[in-house]
């Protein structure tokens, strides 16, 4: 029996609520990163999509602690999503 899993490369705004996904990059300068990697938010590391709206802000969970990102910073966070 053969398991095919498509791996996908997305925006973490694209991203459904309950979804578990891997950071590839940061799209952004410095500060940006840096802000980013005082939230825990590093490329490699897995993180728990708890909330996600078109429009709004994006809720994570990163290791045991949820941090709320703002849409325009979520946007230029790719992550891998996995589906089966």
């Amino acid at each position: 029996m053969n398991h095919l899993t498509a791996i996908t490369e997305k925006n973490l705004t694209n991203i459904k609520s309950g979804s578990k996904v891997r950071v590839l990059k940061l799209s952004g300068g410095e500060r940006f990163k840096d802000k980013l990697l005082c939230m825990g938010i590093l490329p490699g590391h897995e993180v728990e999509v708890l909330s996600s709206q078109r429009k709004g802000p994006v809720m994570v969970k990163v290791n045991d602690t949820r941090v709320v990102i703002g849409h325009s910073m979520a946007e230029r966070i790719i992550v891998r999503w996995k589906t089966v």
